[in-house]
C-alpha cells in the first residue's frame, strides 16, 4: 500500500516544477510567483512539521530563482515587491500551518492522555463493580441464610436451603452436613442432608460419606471440629488427611472446604462443600462462611431448645398421667372402703336400731322417738356415704362401661340442677379400656361443672359416636357461649386439665363458643 505522505510529496514536486516552468515563461512583471504558496498547504496534509519547513524553504528558493530565470518585464520595484509579498505569504502560511500542527499534536497528546485515563478509570470502575457485585452477593447470601435460619421450619429443611444457597453462590456441585448426635458428643456423624447437582455422578462419594463418622482432627470435618475455623483443601485426592479419598479410586471431587456450625465456642456441626476441580483457597468466601456458621449454629440451638421443651413437656405429661392414674386408684380404693366398710357398719347400726325400736313398749314413747330420729339420721348418712362413693368412683363405669356412666352422670346432673339432659349414641356397645373410659368420663364431668358455673344453660345435648380408631363425645349447651379469650386463657386450669387428659391418650379437646348460642365441647380419644 502506497504511503499517503509519498503521494503528497510527489504532488508537491509536480506542482513546484509546473509553477517553475510557468514562472520561467511569464515576464517578471506578472505576479505568478504567488502560486508557490500552494506548496505549503500540500505539505500540511502530510501531518509532518519537517515537510512544512521543506516546502516553505523550497517555495522561497523557487521564488528567488524565478527573478533570474523569468523573462524581463515590468519595473524593478514591482518585481521586488511581488516577490517579497510572495515570500511573506509563504512564511506566514507556513507559520500558521506549523502552529496548527503543533496545536493538533498537543490536542492529540491530550486526547491520548484522556483516553489513557478513561481506560484506567474504566478498569478501576470495572474492578470496583466486580468487588461490589461480589460483596453484594456475599451480603445476599448472608441475608438468605439468616432468613432460613430464623424461619420456623425443621432444622433439616433449614440446612437443605442453606446448602443449596451456598452451592449456588460458590458454583460448587456438592454440599453435605455433619452434626453431633447429641449435646455432649465430641464426634460428627453424617446427617444425610445433601445438595448434589448430579446425584448419579457423586453417588460413590455420597455412600462413602454417609458411612464415615469423624472424630477430632480426622479428615476435613475433624479439622474444623478442632480448629473451630473454616478449612480448605486444594485437592482432596492428594491430601494425606482425607480418609474418604482412600476408600475408592475415584470419588469424583477435588477441592473442598468446610466451616463449623457454632453455638458459642462449641462446634455442633460442620458444612462441607466440594468441587470437581482443584482450586486455591478463597479467603473472602471462608470469612463469610465463618459468619454463616454462627447463624446456622443458632438454628441448631433453637432446635435443641425445642427438643428440650418437647421432652420436658412429654415428661410432665407422663407425670400428669401417672398422677391421674394414682388419683383414680386412690379414689377407687377410698370408694371401695367407704362402700364396703363404712356403709356396712352403718347398715348394721341401722338394723340394730330398728330391732331396738321394735322392742320399745308404749310406756317408753320418748325413747322410741329418739330411736326413730336416730334411724332417720343413720339412713341419711348411708345415702350420703353412697353418694360420696359414687362421686369418688362410680361403679357403673367399671361394670357397664362409658356410655352407661355418661347416661347416669347426666341424669344425676339433671336431678341436681334442673338442666335438661339429652343423650344420643351413634354406635352400639364399644370396648374401651378403663383408662381411656376414665379420661373421657372425667373430662365429661369437668364440662358439666363448667356448664353449671358459667353457661346459664337450660339444655345439654350429648352425642357419642366412633369413626375409624377415634371415639368422639360432643357436649353442646344452649347457654351464653364461651369467648375465644376464655378458651385460650392459660390460667384456666379446668380447660388445661381437660386437654392434658385427652392428650395423654393421643386425643384432643376442641372448644367452640358462639355468643348467646351456646358452647360445644368435642372430646376425641383414640381407641385401644
Amino acid at each position: 500500500m502506497i504511503n499517503k505522505n509519498f503521494i503528497y510529496i510527489l504532488l508537491a514536486v509536480i506542482v513546484a516544477v509546473g509553477i517553475l516552468l510557468l514562472d520561467t515563461t511569464v515576464p517578471l512583471g506578472v505576479a505568478d510567483s504567488i502560486l508557490y504558496i500552494i506548496l505549503v498547504p500540500i505539505a500540511f496534509f502530510t501531518k509532518n512539521k519537517k515537510f512544512i519547513y521543506i516546502s516553505a524553504i523550497a517555495g522561497t528558493l523557487l521564488t528567488v530563482t524565478g527573478i533570474f530565470l523569468s523573462p524581463p518585464g515590468g519595473e524593478i520595484w514591482q518585481v521586488i515587491t511581488n516577490r517579497s509579498l510572495t515570500l511573506f505569504a509563504i512564511w506566514v502560511i507556513a507559520i500558521l500551518c506549523l502552529l496548527e500542527r503543533g496545536q493538533s499534536e498537543k490536542m492529540k497528546a491530550i486526547h491520548a492522555d484522556l483516553e489513557k485515563n478513561i481506560q484506567k478509570r474504566t478498569v478501576d470502575l470495572n474492578k470496583s463493580n466486580t468487588e461490589l457485585e461480589k460483596e453484594s452477593a456475599y451480603v445476599q447470601l448472608h441475608k438468605d441464610v439468616a432468613i432460613a435460619a430464623n424461619e420456623k421450619i425443621e432444622l433439616q429443611d433449614t440446612l437443605k436451603v442453606c446448602l443449596s444457597k451456598i452451592c449456588a453462590h460458590a458454583n460448587w456441585p456438592v454440599g453435605h452436613v455433619y452434626l453431633v448426635p447429641n449435646q455432649t458428643s465430641n464426634w460428627l456423624e453424617p446427617a444425610k442432608i445433601w445438595f448434589l447437582e448430579n446425584p448419579s455422578r457423586f453417588d460413590t462419594f455420597r455412600k462413602i460419606s454417609e458411612a464415615t463418622p469423624f472424630g477430632p482432627g480426622m479428615g476435613l470435618p475433624g479439622r474444623v471440629l478442632v480448629s473451630k475455623q473454616p478449612e480448605w483443601i486444594i485437592d482432596v485426592t492428594k491430601d494425606t488427611n482425607f480418609p474418604r479419598a482412600k476408600v475408592a479410586e475415584n470419588i469424583g471431587v477435588k477441592a473442598g472446604f468446610a466451616f463449623p456450625l457454632l453455638i458459642g465456642k462449641k462446634v455442633v456441626g460442620v458444612m462441607e462443600f466440594f468441587s470437581v476441580e482443584a482450586e486455591e483457597p478463597n479467603r473472602d468466601l471462608m470469612k463469610v462462611m465463618a459468619e454463616v456458621g454462627i447463624q446456622l449454629g443458632r438454628a441448631v440451638e433453637r432446635q435443641w431448645a425445642e427438643e428440650d421443651i418437647q421432652n420436658s413437656n412429654e415428661r410432665l405429661r407422663r407425670l400428669y398421667q401417672r398422677l391421674e392414674m394414682i388419683r383414680e386408684e386412690e379414689r377407687t380404693r377410698i370408694a371401695r372402703e367407704v362402700h364396703d366398710e363404712l356403709a356396712q357398719i352403718l347398715s348394721t347400726l341401722k338394723l340394730e336400731l330398728s330391732l331396738l325400736d321394735k322392742k320399745m313398749t308404749d310406756d317408753k314413747s320418748s325413747l322410741r322417738t329418739d330411736t326413730q330420729m336416730m334411724l332417720l339420721l343413720v339412713n341419711n348418712t348411708i345415702q350420703t356415704v353412697k353418694r360420696i362413693a359414687m362421686d369418688l368412683r362410680p361403679p357403673i363405669l367399671d361394670d357397664l362401661g362409658l356410655h352407661e356412666a355418661i347416661q347416669w352422670q347426666g341424669r344425676e346432673f339433671e336431678k341436681r340442677t334442673g338442666i335438661n339432659f339429652i343423650s344420643e349414641v351413634g354406635f352400639g356397645n364399644i370396648e374401651l379400656d378403663i383408662e381411656r373410659s376414665t379420661a373421657i368420663f372425667r373430662i365429661f364431668q369437668e364440662t358439666l361443672t363448667n356448664i353449671l358455673r358459667h353457661a346459664k344453660a337450660k339444655n345439654i345435648n350429648v352425642l357419642m359416636h366412633q369413626e375409624d380408631a377415634m371415639v368422639t363425645v360432643k357436649i353442646k349447651d344452649d347457654g351464653i357461649g364461651i369467648t375465644s379469650d376464655q378458651i385460650s386463657d392459660n390460667k384456666s386450669l379446668g380447660i388445661l386439665g381437660m386437654r392434658e387428659r385427652a392428650r395423654a391418650w393421643k386425643g384432643d379437646v376442641n372448644i367452640q363458643g358462639t355468643h348467646d348460642q351456646g358452647t360445644t365441647v368435642t372430646i376425641n380419644i383414640q381407641r385401644n
